[in-house]
């Protein structure tokens, strides 16, 4: 049986949006509390299967949360700041961030190439793809005659 701690649950429960808040509560009863799958759905009128499904999705959330990357650590020396700005002004805050303290690029990172678009011959065909169809120069045909 999986069960969670008071912690685990706390962080897990914003994921949890999408299900019923009676639902949370059942899956809560069996996880955290320790409780029968009986016995957890028992005062909200679900049954055992009802509540083992319940607790499979809430599990799934839980899995999900724990498999998500922590944030990257700041460069030596630097101490990472999180403040919120308009939408709008976003490219103007990183410029000028970028202009006060501009990272030292890593070394074994290759030249920048231009980027600009490239024609379509220098494209190169995805994995499976077909070439396009060649155009034929005769006029299309009529309507096809029902078979007799």
């Amino acid at each position: 049986m999986s069960t969670l701690t008071e912690q685990e649950w706390k962080r897990v429960q914003p994921l949890l949006k999408n299900i019923d808040v009676r639902r949370q509560e059942a899956a809560y009863n069996r996880l955290v509390k320790g409780e029968t799958l009986v016995k957890a759905g028992e005062p909200y009128g679900y049954s055992r299967q009802d509540v083992n499904l319940i607790v499979k999705a809430v599990m799934k959330w839980y899995e999900k949360l724990n498999s998500m990357p922590d944030k990257p650590q700041p460069p030596k020396g630097w101490v990472a700041v999180e403040f919120f700005v308009p939408r709008n002004h976003v490219v103007d805050v990183r410029r000028v961030v970028e202009a006060m303290y501009p990272q030292p690029k890593p070394e074994s990172e290759p030249a920048a190439k231009e980027k600009g678009p490239k024609s379509s011959r220098e494209r190169s065909a995805k994995p499976g793809a077909r070439a396009p169809a060649a155009r034929s120069s005769k006029p299309p045909r009529g309507p096809r005659q029902p078979a007799r």
